[in-house]
């Protein structure tokens, strides 16, 4: 979802999902204060992106570890990288309703269903592949 924002912070004013998108980008900024943080738009989608991916093309917007982006229904959180031969996600598929996932987003809708010490573990395991992916070119 394209939603104009100057900032980083009128984004997440703008979202529907504002509590949850709030509380997700501090605990993100806590958690992992290693993983450069910054606002990005395109046509199509504005969102919150975290980390830059080892090998990235540097003009490609979508270039980052994780990202959260507002949608209409949820708030999306994105998530690059692999786990034992399938995307990270998939390892943690038993944890999530099955309408929760996608192959590489987890769709989130309240702070109640929330488990950090399960999503600190999905973004540790995506900062670890991103390290494995680093290549002299």
């Amino acid at each position: 979802m394209h939603i104009s924002a100057n900032s980083i912070e009128e984004l997440i004013t703008q979202s529907e999902h504002q509590e949850l998108f709030q509380l997700l980008d501090e605990w993100m900024i806590v958690t992992f204060p290693q993983l450069n943080r910054r606002l990005i738009q395109t046509p199509t989608i504005t969102f919150i992106a975290y980390g830059d991916l080892a090998n990235a093309n540097p003009d490609d917007p979508f270039s980052s570890i994780v990202a959260l982006a507002p949608q209409k229904n949820n708030l999306s959180f994105y998530i690059t990288g692999e786990k034992n031969g399938e995307p990270i996600l998939a390892n943690y598929a038993d944890l999530f309703p099955k309408s929760a996932m996608g192959k590489t987003c987890l769709r989130l809708r309240n702070t109640k269903k929330l488990d950090l010490t399960v999503l600190k573990a999905i973004i540790n395991d995506a900062i670890t592949w991103n390290a494995t992916q680093i290549t002299d070119k």
